[in-house]
């Protein structure tokens, strides 16, 4: 679903869930630099990212007995995208970096693949 098409109400809300979701977005930045020579990581998905996926997709519920699971790409220093997928409560996060790219590549859509290509672009153009 598109944020533009989103009640006030609701866009007020993803504005919040975006600022509560902070800590996360800051320990994946921090994963990265520790980890420089990581482009995937998997994590569990916040609280935030679970109500936004519901908020942004309604109907889209967890299937009982699976929690939500956010695999993180990042496109370079300081970018990074997110894709959400849903897998067993006691799933090992602590994967290697090809499991970690299969997993993300497994959740992308096409509308992902767009968003990263214009991210490269954007990035090659300010080099």
């Amino acid at each position: 679903m598109s944020i533009s098409r989103l009640s006030r109400p609701a866009q007020r809300r993803l504005k919040r869930l975006t600022i509560q979701n902070e800590a996360s977005t800051q320990a994946d930045a921090r994963f990265f630099e520790r980890r420089p020579d990581r482009n995937h990581r998997i994590r569990l998905a916040s609280p935030a990212e679970v109500e936004t996926i519901r908020l942004l997709h309604p109907g889209n519920a967890t299937t009982p007995g699976l929690r939500w699971y956010t695999a993180v790409r990042q496109v370079r220093q300081g970018v990074r995208l997110r894709v959400f997928s849903m897998g067993l409560p006691d799933l090992d996060t602590d994967e290697p970096e090809d499991v970690c790219r299969w997993v993300y590549e497994r959740g992308r859509t096409g509308g992902d693949h767009a968003i990263e290509r214009s991210l490269r672009q954007a990035m090659e153009a300010r080099s």
